[in-house]
Order: structure tokens, then C-alpha cells, then sequence
């Protein structure tokens, strides 16, 4: 049994575990689970209350996990599983990203005190990978894992619009369409047209087209080939967004995205 085989399946359906296997191991293994059924990330505390392992003994563990790739720590510096790919090219794409995102995070926020997250173009669908949470009390939230509707979504419409005809199609096709508020283009020709202006702006928005009272601007990434394949956004609640955050902050993120895609295309140059 593969060890993602093993750690997706109910403990009371897994096969016996010997009386002598390492004590380290089945933590981590059950670590492992647990980050994986709950789909989203933990603190080092949150962990050892789970675990009831002390912090030093923990912290020696999961050192170990993130070192081999199956976890890894988002912008607030909380643990979660990796997401999984079998590609090559795609896990590295992804690791150094996230990397360069770590560098820049904190300083977008900064300049915005909102909620801003990370987009990644797979296969036939987009993935939230890492958000760094609004300190306001009352914030647009985001999650690690969470998959975006490509036609609402800024950091989704922002990653599709630049993609080929083909691929947009099946990203369309794959996540579906339908009305998530009132806001929500679930028009043909209306999301078509939406892609097309994002492709002239260079930035995409959502106005409430995801949820009630929401207001997000995305900006896309581009990888060393110079394609779209990943996002950054910056989310706030609709009251708090002013004519100055809407005409000035694009060109912001837009310099950001900028930024983050040379960033990862210096590192990335020669690997994939």
C-alpha cells in the first residue's frame, strides 16, 4: 500500500501494524491523517494538544515530515499537508513559489492590512496553496486546498483568462457553472467577455461574485516560459474597500505579481 494509499484510509481499515514498528513513525503517520482528513493547517501547539507530545519532541518530527516534502508550513507558520502532484516539474513549480510567496506576504499585506492568498494552476483545475489571514476582526477569509470558480474567483479568472481556448474550456467544464450570489456571471458570453477584459487590465475582480459582501483584486504570476500559471490576491470586505483601493491597488499587485514572477523564474531557470 502507497503511503498516500495509507494515510486516506480509516484507521479500522488499514492493515495491522506490528507490536515493534517505530513509535515515530506511526506519529508521523498520524500526523499525517489528521492534517489530511481536517483539510486545513495547525499551529505547533494545536499539534502537540493533538499529538500529546511535548513541543521539543514534536517540533523534532515534524522537522522531519517538511524536510521530505509531505508538509509544509503557510504564511502564518501553521502546518499543513503538501498538496499532492505527481509531476516533477509541478512539485518543484510549486515549492519554489510558495518560497518566493513567503518573501512577499507580510509586505503586501502591509499596504492593504487585508487577507491575501496564492493561486496554482493544475492540471484542469485552481487551488488555493497559501493564505496569509487579514489581523482585522472582520475579514474576508480564505483556506488552503479550497479550489476557485474560474469565472468569479479574481484569483481564478485572473489564472484563466490567460490561458489557451482549449484550457479555459476545461476548466470551465470541470468546475461547472452555476450561481454562487447575485453577482455571479453565469452567462457564456458574459464570462468570455469578463476573461477578455482581464486580459486588457492585466488584473481581475471580483465583486461580490463569490460571496455576499466581498471584494477581491487578482493579478496573475507568470512562470519562466512567461505563462500564467498561478495568482495573487488581495481580499476585503466591501465596506471597507475605498475609491483609492480601487483605482490605485491593481497596479500594486500587478508590480507584486511582477515581482514574484521574476523572483521564481530566476530560481526555477534550469530545473524544470
Amino acid at each position: 500500500m502507497k503511503l498516500s494509499d495509507f494515510i486516506s484510509t480509516p484507521s479500522a481499515a488499514r492493515p495491522s501494524v506490528p507490536a515493534d514498528t517505530s513509535r515515530g513513525l506511526a506519529l508521523g503517520l498520524k500526523i499525517l491523517n489528521y492534517l489530511r482528513s481536517e483539510g486545513q493547517a495547525f499551529s505547533l501547539g494545536e499539534l502537540a494538544a493533538y499529538t500529546r507530545l511535548g513541543k521539543p519532541s514534536l517540533l523534532r518530527l515534524l522537522r522531519t515530515l517538511e524536510g521530505l516534502g509531505y508538509i509544509s508550513r503557510d504564511a502564518n507558520r501553521n502546518y499543513r499537508i503538501e498538496v499532492e502532484t505527481s509531476v516533477t516539474g509541478v512539485r518543484e513549480s510549486l515549492r519554489v513559489l510558495r518560497q518566493v510567496w513567503g518573501h512577499f506576504s507580510a509586505e503586501i499585506q502591509s499596504h492593504c492590512g487585508e487577507t491575501v492568498s496564492l493561486a496554482y494552476l493544475f492540471d484542469d483545475h485552481i487551488r488555493v496553496v497559501d493564505v496569509l489571514e487579514s489581523p482585522q476582526h472582520i475579514r474576508m477569509s480564505n483556506f488552503v486546498g479550497r479550489i476557485l470558480q474560474p469565472y468569479a474567483s479574481s484569483l481564478a479568472k485572473v489564472i484563466t483568462a490567460f490561458q489557451d481556448d482549449a484550457l479555459i474550456q476545461t476548466l470551465l467544464d470541470v468546475y461547472g457553472i452555476y450561481r454562487a450570489t447575485q453577482h455571479t456571471l453565469v452567462d457564456q458570453l458574459a464570462i468570455q467577455n469578463e476573461f477578455a477584459a482581464v486580459r486588457e487590465h492585466g488584473y481581475a475582480v471580483d465583486k461580490e461574485e463569490t460571496v455576499e459582501g466581498g471584494y477581491c483584486i487578482g493579478a496573475p504570476i507568470r512562470n519562466p516560459a512567461q505563462k500564467v500559471f498561478a495568482a495573487i490576491s488581495v481580499s476585503s470586505p466591501k465596506f471597507r474597500v475605498t475609491p483609492e483601493f480601487v483605482e490605485k491597488f491593481p497596479a500594486r499587485l500587478i508590480e507584486y505579481a511582477g515581482q514574484i514572477s521574476q523572483a521564481v523564474a530566476a530560481q526555477l531557470h534550469g530545473k524544470v
